[in-house]
């Protein structure tokens, strides 16, 4: 990892939960970093002072903004930035598909004239929407269900494209969950940091569903170790990774944990599924980032609950 050092990096959506925590990483690894972010969707001071770092607030649909950032050569470009996420874009599925897949071509594009050593796009787990069998692999054939989930399934195809035209080398990462420190509860953010703040609120914490429903939930810093393994492997060259840990866990379990972790009072409460949520059960087949990256994650959900915890206790 620390073939990075003194590495000029682009990270779109650096502010944001996954983002902020790749950067933090990067700046460890001694490299330069460049953070584009509207914060739209992330609080300001998610990112620490530090003279390895520029951050550059624009939108990735600006192109004047993006011709401001391409002004400077970087050897990896990791592309974050999105419009986040499922029920956010049932709601406005035109914008999602402005950010995430104008947006995502616009950074291909600028990137592929620059030729880094790894263009690397963020993708996301549900993009094979809801399906017979449980554990998913990148072999499994995508099955959007949403329009947040067309759209990252576009972007891929994208960089595929883009490859085949212009040369540039990439690699896509699909992520499952990923929840830890910096990622902010609200109506249209993640299960874990609404519970988390419900909890030490003492406000009741709310099951879409029978609580069985089934997540493969992913603590940030495997995330962001997966995708650093991923931009440093020649054997990830135009290849999809599953980012996950393997393992399912029941949102009532999620609950539940939470409540012991922060020793709240408060109810867990039930209501129907959302319209949206088809997906019952979910978890990833990682064998492939085992095998070609040395992938593996090493937080267990417990241990990671608790690191959010104690994140979220200097935070609500």
């Amino acid at each position: 990892m620390n073939d990075f050092a003194d590495s000029s990096v682009l990270v779109t959506g650096g502010n944001g939960a996954v983002g902020c925590n790749l950067v933090r990483k990067l700046l460890d690894l001694k490299a330069n970093v460049t953070v584009l972010d509207d914060l739209s969707q992330s609080k300001r001071g998610n990112l620490p002072q530090d003279k390895h770092l520029k951050v550059i607030e624009g939108n990735i649909l600006n192109q004047r903004t993006l011709e401001k950032v391409f002004a400077r050569h970087y050897d990896y470009v990791f592309h974050l930035a999105a419009r986040f996420a499922n029920e956010l874009s049932v709601n406005d599925p035109i914008e999602d598909l402005k950010v995430n897949i104008q947006g995502t071509l616009q950074v291909l594009l600028r990137a592929a004239r620059q030729k880094p050593e790894k263009f690397l796009y963020s993708s996301s787990s549900s993009v094979y929407g809801h399906q017979k069998i449980i554990k998913f692999s990148e072999n499994t054939l995508p099955r959007p269900s949403t329009p947040y989930a067309a759209s990252k399934l576009t972007g891929e195809h994208y960089c595929n494209v883009i490859h085949e035209l212009y040369g540039i080398n990439y690699t896509v990462v699909r992520l499952s969950n990923s929840y830890g420190p910096f990622d902010p509860s609200g109506k249209f953010r993640n299960v874990i940091p609404n519970f988390m703040v419900n909890a030490l609120k003492k406000k009741d914490l709310i099951i879409y569903g029978t609580g069985k429903e089934t997540r493969d939930f992913t603590y940030v810093d495997d995330c962001v170790n997966g995708i650093l393994l991923a931009a440093k492997s020649s054997k990830s060259n135009y290849e999809v990774f599953n980012l996950g840990t393997g393992k399912e866990t029941t949102i009532r379990e999620i609950a539940s944990l939470i409540l012991s972790i922060t020793n709240s009072k408060s109810k867990i409460t039930f209501r129907p599924m959302r319209q949206f949520d088809h997906i019952k059960r979910r978890s990833m087949d990682i064998s492939k980032a085992k095998k070609l990256l040395q992938y593996e994650p090493t937080i267990n959900i417990k241990r990671g609950l608790e690191n959010t915890y104690r994140w979220f206790l200097n935070s609500v």
